[in-house]
């Protein structure tokens, strides 16, 4: 869900998964059929573990798969990590070859369509013989896994949408945030920011539809309707969130495309709220996720080392816009020959201690409440405010999160729809109203087609 500029490094990673999961749509379909989809558990003792992340998650994952190894002898885990744009791709080539991963990290977004093209065992069954525990799991965070009545995932972890904001730059602006805002109010904050300090916003460019989402439904509106291969929404709905990149960038308040023209969307370490040196190519605010906040303070002590601390996405109503999202899920492939070990795995991971203490908060709070009270002592400052934030800010405050994206919105989340959109008001080219028009008229024709 990541997409920027053409040419950049990261522009190119998208570029290349969205032409990947174009060209290959028709083999990806393929790919979830035939033989494989009939594999037996072979039983063995060696899988492999695919997820996305960054290096701080790669580090954490090799130390659990090890220690997995280390508690169950005999026993070998081939760990495959990604960064988020070839996660995608890698994992529809798999597809195509019969040869995905056993245990796959599965994102919300995406979880209708795999379970759609027949690529994941329902897990049921291990439910129901012990082998995967979920005793210890709100039913509400185990439902967000389920899809026609079956348990076809299971959530890595809880986290929540957050503005992660650079608190030291307010401070001494001597700016405060209100505890809930508005769209205009955040647009009003903005450029007080800029006025006073030089310091530029970024709201959400190249980062997918989760912020348009949110808004969205703190008007009471649902982005992906009844996906029914049609948007819930209108274009007069969606115009507000396409004028912040409009007003923001004619007034000078908002960064301009050229300053992500040389950064790694996908890197905590490369965001404008954390890299950089001047306050022009810089951002007071990232608008991201509560759980990420240990990762942004740890690359801001590179640089400055300023307080970050987490406020709630801006909008009409942050009660009816807020949600509790899954961090991340685990699911087993339908063509693993190896799915009892798969679900020993995700049972592990979920229910020890020993992983739990070496993953901490990154994928999310954990989803055992028993694991969360035993980790609570180990937890990083950082670590320890995300839990603060969701357990008293965002729980107190949210509503049901939406039903799974559907089919095709992979592509109105990255650069063939709202990415370009994004970019073109960036760049003057076409004012807000107009963006409103072409994003709803190519979100619908998108949709559609893969319906």
């Amino acid at each position: 869900m990541k997409h920027r500029t053409i040419g950049t490094a990261a522009g190119k990673t998208l570029a290349k998964a969205v032409a990947i999961g174009a060209a290959g749509a028709m083999v990806f379909a393929v790919g979830a059929c035939g033989s494989s989809n009939d594999a037996k558990d072979g039983g063995g003792n060696e899988i492999t573990v695919a997820w996305w992340g960054n290096q701080s998650r790669n580090d954490k994952m090799t130390k659990v798969d090890d220690a997995f190894q280390n508690a169950n002898s005999g026993v070998k885990v081939n760990g495959q990590a990604s960064q988020w744009g070839d996660y995608w791709s890698k994992l529809q080539v798999s597809a195509a070859g019969k040869s995905m991963p056993d245990v796959i990290a599965m994102d919300y977004s995406y979880l209708q369509q795999y379970v759609d093209n027949g690529l994941l065992e329902p897990l049921d069954d291990y439910i129901a013989n012990g082998t995967i525990k979920t005793d210890g799991i709100d039913k509400g965070v185990l439902a967000s896994g389920q899809l026609g009545g079956k348990q076809y995932a299971i959530s890595s972890g809880s986290s929540s949408p957050a503005m992660l904001v650079n608190q030291t730059v307010l401070d001494q602006a001597g700016i405060t945030l209100p505890e809930h805002m508005t769209v205009d109010q955040f647009k009003d904050i903005a450029r007080q920011v800029y006025e006073k300090t030089g310091y530029r916003t970024n709201f959400r460019y190249y980062d997918g539809v989760d912020l348009l989402e949110y808004t969205l439904r703190g008007k009471g509106k649902v982005l992906y309707g009844n996906n029914d291969g049609k948007l819930g929404v209108t274009a007069a709905d969606v115009e507000d969130y396409f004028k912040v990149y409009e007003d923001g960038i004619k007034e000078g308040w908002h960064l301009d495309t050229g300053v992500f023209a040389s950064l790694d969307a996908s890197s905590v370490e490369q965001d404008p709220l954390v890299y950089g040196t001047d306050p022009g190519s810089r951002s007071w605010v990232s608008f991201k996720f509560a759980t990420q906040l240990g990762a942004f303070q740890k690359a801001a002590a590179g640089n400055d080392n300023p307080t970050i601390k987490l406020y709630p996405w801006p909008a009409a109503d942050v009660a009816k816009a807020g949600y509790v999202k899954p961090g991340q899920f685990w699911a087993i492939s339908k063509m693993s020959k190896h799915k009892d070990l798969a679900a020993k795995y995700i049972n592990w991971y979920t229910n020890d201690e020993e992983p739990v203490k070496i993953m901490g908060t990154d994928r999310g709070l954990p989803v055992n409440n028993n694991m969360l009270d035993k980790i609570k002592g180990d937890l990083s400052e950082s670590d320890q405010a995300a839990v603060e934030f969701l357990t008293k800010e965002v729980t107190p405050n949210s509503s049901t999160i939406n039903p799974p994206a559907p089919a095709g919105a992979s592509k109105v989340n990255g650069k063939d729809v709202i990415g370009t959109i994004e970019e073109s008001v960036l760049m003057g080219k076409i004012s807000a109203a107009d963006a409103a028009t072409q994003f709803v008229d190519q979100a619908n024709e998108t949709l559609a087609k893969a319906k």
